[in-house]
């Protein structure tokens, strides 16, 4: 409904309704719908001010990198932000470039040079920290990635499930690449984590946030909770959808943090098999799963998981 009005709309009101549906799509995993709807708003630019067209590079500056078309996105996103320095949602569409072409150092450049600051009331300080800290990551600074972690993204401006999504998925990274050592570390943390999203358990919501629950519950071994989640996520989703991709999901991540690695392994990648997850959440997020199915085969083959990524890495970015 969104898209279709959007065609005979202009000006402000077209922004608004192209932001809504480029959201809209985000959350339901249609990457090209959200590009459909980055065009649309390209084609409207001139009935909009400079502003208002400038935010509309931005938002066609993610579709386009979700799509996988990188050099399109990176001249969108600083055109944007040639027209608003302070357009934060552009500078995110040029990060994930980045980090998807595994450049992490200019990645993490790009967010210490944004000009508007990181106050409390910046819009999206904790996903950009997030972003920041999985640069770390990428480098195999995983003591600075954590020191990311306790100062900036548990830095909370509010109640809700999406601060606490960033911090679930950057936790369950370190967990994964740290070893025994940085799990024992980080168990205060989980608990910490499991409480703050215990407050939201059954709120309405979608699977890539559910997901995210469900692995705060798993390491702290709350399964009535997370039961709960599973049990939502059901409701919410048609059967087809459910068992192909969210079942084998949940399973993975519950075998996964009980260190059932083969299982963990064999249900990831009934899921991970399907050509779109349509789960939600940004590429850069989805490879969470990958992550995860590609440590419990480490794991089964006697090797650490750091060593897998870290030759990943190396070999993508030529180093």
């Amino acid at each position: 409904m969104l898209a279709s009005s959007l065609e005979n709309s202009g000006g402000e009101h077209a922004l608004l309704n192209g932001f809504l549906a480029h959201m809209a799509d985000f959350s339901l995993g249609d990457d090209e719908g959200m590009l459909e709807t980055g065009r649309v708003l390209a084609k409207l630019r001139t009935t909009m001010t400079r502003r208002a067209a400038g935010l509309c590079d931005g938002l066609l500056a993610f579709a386009l990198e979700e799509c996988g078309e990188y050099s399109d996105a990176i001249v969108s996103a600083e055109r944007a932000m040639s027209v608003n320095p302070d357009d934060v949602y552009a500078l995110h569409a040029k990060v994930h470039v980045l980090q998807r072409l595994h450049d992490h150092r200019s990645a993490r450049a790009s967010i210490s040079h944004y000009s508007n600051g990181w106050g409390a009331a910046e819009p999206m300080r904790i996903h950009m920290w997030w972003h920041f800290a999985i640069g770390l990551l990428g480098e195999g600074e995983l003591d600075e990635a954590l020191r990311c972690y306790q100062l900036e993204v548990r830095r909370k401006s509010r109640a809700g499930a999406q601060e606490d999504l960033d911090a679930v998925a950057l936790l369950w990274r370190l967990e994964m690449l740290g070893g025994p050592d940085f799990s024992e570390l980080l168990s205060p943390q989980w608990s910490t984590l499991a409480d703050a999203w215990g407050a939201y358990a059954t709120d309405p919501n979608y699977v890539f946030n559910d997901l995210h629950a469900a692995m705060a519950f798993a390491k702290v071994e709350d399964y009535r909770l997370f039961d709960r989640i599973v049990a939502s996520c059901r409701t919410r989703e048609s059967p087809e959808f459910f068992h192909s991709v969210c079942r084998p999901l949940f399973e993975g991540i519950a075998a996964f943090a009980q260190q059932d690695y083969a299982t963990s392994s064999r249900v990831m990648n009934l899921a991970l098999e399907q050509q779109r997850l349509s789960i939600g959440g940004s590429k850069v997020q989805q490879n969470i799963f990958h992550w995860t199915r590609d440590a419990a085969d480490a794991h089964l083959r006697g090797s650490k998981p750091i060593e897998l990524f870290s030759s990943h890495i190396h070999a993508q970015t030529g180093n």
